[in-house]
């Protein structure tokens, strides 16, 4: 397989008789990452081109195991040929260079959020204890089995965004809030 620097076009070029036909899925891989690469040569960004040139080589190298024989890989960008063997490992995604989306950068927003919690932390007491109330006037102690299912059912979701940068203070708000109303309506069902 080699690529021209220039379109990035896939050529798959000095084909010989005994070579097999490329798989439909490796074939349309191909093509999507010459439409990717025509992008990207126009002005991409620094990541973008990384990425360009990781999975050109990947395709490469599934092109040289299917076609059984090495296979040159031409560089959309530089225009730098490179050779790829058959068997030759493919490359993994560089996950450790990525700043995780959850990284939290400058200083935390302490009144800001702290505010927002407080916000959300009455909504859902006032949210529940009401709900509640109007669950208990019409079905007695079952507000008690539906109360817990409501607070299980939205642990997983305020547990996975606790770190993340908004949505921490939501979720802090939230169990706060539903924490007040048990115990308003244990208060409540005791008096």
């Amino acid at each position: 397989m080699t690529t021209t620097p220039v379109g990035g076009r896939v050529v798959l070029g000095d084909r010989q008789p005994g070579d097999p036909t490329l798989p439909a899925e490796l074939s349309s891989a191909l093509q999507e990452w010459e439409r990717f690469s025509d992008s990207v040569a126009r002005g991409g960004r620094p990541e973008e081109v990384d990425l360009l040139r990781r999975r050109g080589r990947q395709l490469a190298s599934r092109v040289a195991d299917v076609l059984g024989r090495p296979v040159d890989f031409a560089d959309p960008i530089t225009g730098a040929v490179e050779s790829i063997r058959v068997g030759a490992p493919r490359p993994l995604p560089q996950l450790a260079a990525r700043r995780p989306a959850t990284e939290v950068t400058g200083p935390t927003p302490w009144a800001t959020g702290l505010a927002l919690s407080g916000f959300c932390a009455v909504l859902f007491a006032l949210g529940d204890v009401v709900l509640c109330r109007a669950f208990s006037e019409a079905f007695g102690l079952l507000w008690v089995p539906a109360n817990l299912l409501v607070g299980l059912g939205l642990a997983p979701s305020l547990w996975l965004v606790r770190r993340m940068p908004l949505w921490r203070w939501l979720s802090l708000g939230a169990a706060t809030g539903l924490g007040a109303a048990w115990l308003v309506l244990l208060l409540a069902l005791l008096g």
